[in-house]
């Protein structure tokens, strides 16, 4: 309850002072006003300087009343003086100059922002509705000549101006608003800062307690300063032999990490292919079916009256054959994803498979392939069908990640008794947020997929015992580096 006291005067000090600032600031201008109006008036007699100088007293009246009442604490009802008087104030030297339709309106922001301010959240929707009424008030109240105008303004479409005057009301609500959200995030960012405040005191208090604790417990720690001394020479062997035992159960924990992580993502994959499998072999039958009527539909449709008559039929067709063919695409990889088995090596030259997997792969003519194979690579033992598998399915992601056009880069080396494959292109890369998941199963960017394609690249690799990374940057493109072992335990 008392903090909530002290943040209540402190808001009311915060509008009583800019309650002052506005009045000052308002009294300032037409104070300036007015001199410039004598001085006008001074170099042609013929100014009207009676009516501008109503209008700049009756501001500065406005002014002072609102100074006063701030100084003298009367908050709330300085804030309803200074946003009402000055919407009053606007809608006569709206009437005075130009009218309704002239520029001069846009004044009434001003008090709805100040009510916003120095008065409470919503007061600045209240203000917006007095300004409206005081505009669409005015109206006939010019038409009829009452106020004679001062400064006049041709006249202008009925239809524009209707539209004009609807614009200029949804823009004093929408100021009232944006006045209310400001003020609000205000408000929260206040109360905020007063709780800080009051859980640094708390906790500064109990650091004094804490300080006052610790002087006491110095003393005892003195005292058992020599004791400690002489078991310091016993601490500082069994320090030793704990080290050494720590070393040894920190080798320990990774490893146990290691065997726990490759347990879990070991049954992870388990369940997901068991899953995958089943699926797949459920979900081939009927879309075979579907795609042989569709088939026998379009055989049928195609050289007819109905086809001539609707050709949207054939689109249809067509795109129900694409659809098909998706959903094919991604039983096949649930089926491939399941039936990743153990890898059948044999002795192969690496440059051959990846032109196989090239040649199987389509590419587009915005395209451009960059091979790069060292001369007299030696032969590697793998099973060229599933590292053809691998490279088929990096080479798809990064023509697909190059929609506009690019370069494809494919380079094979011998490094470390390594052979590395690289693939790199020049797509929209991958965010950092996101590469650590692309291998994981499931895991996918992409509106079509269902994310197996880099889970059985993964699996396949390292099933031959070797290492597969990424490294990527957004807007710059990708680049896969696969490690191969040339010789094998």
């Amino acid at each position: 309850m008392a903090q909530q006291l002290v943040l209540t005067e402190e808001e009311s000090v915060r509008k009583a002072g800019a309650i002052k600032a506005l009045s000052l600031g308002a009294l300032t201008a037409q104070a300036t006003a007015q001199v410039i109006i004598i001085i006008l008036w001074l170099l042609n007699p013929e100014f009207q300087v009676v009516s501008f100088t109503l209008v700049a007293v009756s501001a500065m009246f406005i002014s002072l009343i609102s100074y006063w009442l701030g100084k003298s604490g009367k908050v709330k009802t300085a804030g309803y003086f200074i946003s009402i008087g000055f919407t009053l104030y606007t809608a006569i030297i709206v009437t005075l100059f130009w009218g309704f339709a002239g520029p001069l309106p846009i004044i009434y922001i001003f008090p709805i922002i100040t009510a916003g301010m120095v008065i409470r959240l919503n007061a600045s929707f209240r203000i917006a509705t007095l300004a409206t009424l005081f505009y669409l008030i005015m109206i006939p109240v010019e038409q009829s000549g009452v106020f004679p105008q001062i400064v006049e303004i041709a006249e202008k479409d009925t239809m524009l101006l209707s539209v004009t005057i609807s614009l200029r009301i949804i823009f004093f609500y929408l100021v009232a608003f944006l006045s209310w959200f400001a003020a609000s995030r205000l408000n929260q960012a206040l109360q905020r800062t007063h709780r800080y405040a009051s859980e640094l005191q708390t906790a500064y208090e109990k650091l004094q307690a804490s300080d006052e604790e610790l002087r006491v417990s110095n003393e005892e720690l003195r005292a058992t300063e020599e004791e400690l001394r002489a078991s310091n020479e016993e601490l500082k062997t069994t320090e030793e032999e704990l080290r050494a035992t720590n070393e040894e159960l920190q080798t320990t924990n990774e490893e146990l990490r290691a065997t726990q992580e490759q347990l879990i993502r070991s049954e992870k994959l388990a369940a997901i292919g068991q899953l995958a499998g089943g699926v797949g072999h459920e979900l081939r039958n009927p879309l075979g079916a579907i795609k042989n009527a569709v088939y026998y539909i379009r055989g049928k449709v195609v050289n007819s009256e109905l086809a001539q008559k609707e050709p949207r039929v054939t689109e249809f067709l067509d795109i129900m054959d694409d659809e098909i063919n998706s959903s094919n695409k991604i039983i096949n990889d649930l089926l491939g994803f399941s039936q990743v088995g153990k890898p059948s090596a044999s002795p192969a030259k690496i440059e051959r498979v990846i032109e196989d997997a090239l040649a199987h792969t389509p590419i587009t003519e915005n395209i451009e392939v960059i091979k790069k194979f060292d001369e007299d690579l030696p032969e590697v033992n793998i099973d060229t069908g599933q590292i053809q598998q691998v490279l088929v399915n990096i080479i798809t992601n990064a023509v697909q990640a190059m929609p506009e056009g690019g370069k494809l880069k494919i380079g094979a080396r011998e490094k470390d008794k390594c052979l590395e494959v690289e693939i790199a292109d020049t797509g929209c890369g991958i965010p950092q947020e996101v590469i650590g998941k692309i291998f994981d199963p499931l895991f996918t960017t992409r509106a079509k997929g269902i994310g197996l394609g880099l889970a059985v690249c993964r699996t396949i690799i390292e099933r031959h015992e070797g290492h597969i990374t990424v490294n990527s940057k957004v807007g710059e493109g990708t680049t896969f580096t696969i490690k191969l072992l040339l010789t094998r335990e």
